[in-house]
């Protein structure tokens, strides 16, 4: 167990050598057997850490020549460290990124004082009216903005809740194993849960310790969704949540 560790922590190191290496050789673009000869790697191994690096974004292949220069995710940390942004700043950049893909409503809602509240939305072009606004609190056991949050509470919390919110036990433990599935799939869909003919597709964004700190979706008339493909929607959400966790990351730290 220990080596392996150790080998862990040795591909980490390794690749933010690789990363220093473009502004210490003052280069723009590098293969597989420039940064091997350079760091003394076999080329084995330096091609999987640049894959890896590849596939996480930090590195973008050109074509034809097939070499590697640095990606955008690095300038978008770089960003952030140097302007300071907040974490709702970074998370906007995405959402209005996801309204313009789809043009449908993009709300954000934040787990604040054990509250689900609307902190940010984007509207569409469309003509939909539903009850999230910036400011509102939302509900937690209805909806997925808020189950989307419940699901990835401490388990006090969530019993706390249960107990609070719902007085019949039989619809107690029916949302308890919805919870648990959406913890499963890693997101939230419901149909006229809060809104008639709505639906919505949420996915939580946590932190370090796995809580959630909010929860990011895409809201909008059900036919409407379901034409446009919700399951391209919840694919396309799930991958964004997943860089967007990698990027505040740094933030929370």
């Amino acid at each position: 167990m220990e080596e392996k560790s150790t080998q862990r922590i040795n591909s980490v190191a390794r690749a933010i050598q690789i990363l220093e290496l473009y502004p210490k050789l003052n280069a723009q673009y590098l293969g597989v057997s420039e940064i091997s000869k350079a760091l003394g790697l076999q080329k084995t191994s330096t091609f999987y850490i640049v894959k890896t690096l590849l596939s996480m974004g930090w590195l973008i292949q050109e074509t034809p020549n097939g070499k590697y220069k640095l990606g955008s995710r690095l300038l978008r940390v770089s960003a952030m460290v140097s302007q300071n942004v907040t974490a709702e700043e970074v998370i906007l950049q995405e959402m209005n990124r996801l309204l313009n893909e789809y043009n449908e409503d993009v709300v954000l809602t934040a787990m604040v004082d054990g509250l689900p509240i609307c902190v940010e939305k984007v509207h569409s072009s469309n003509m939909l009216r539903i009850q999230s606004k910036v400011g509102r609190v939302g509900n937690l056991v209805r909806g997925s903005t808020g189950k989307a949050l419940l699901a990835w509470q401490p388990e006090e919390f969530i019993q706390e809740t249960l107990e609070e919110k719902l007085s019949d036990p039989q619809e107690r433990e029916q949302l308890r194993n919805n919870l648990t599935q959406i913890r499963q799939q890693g997101y939230c869909i419901s149909v006229s849960e809060q809104d008639a003919g709505v639906m919505s597709v949420a996915v939580p964004i946590r932190d370090q310790s796995g809580v959630a700190r909010y929860s990011l979706a895409v809201v909008g008339e059900e036919k409407r969704m379901l034409a446009k493909g919700i399951d391209s929607i919840r694919e396309e959400l799930v991958n964004t949540v997943y860089q967007l966790e990698e990027s505040l990351r740094l933030l929370w730290e």
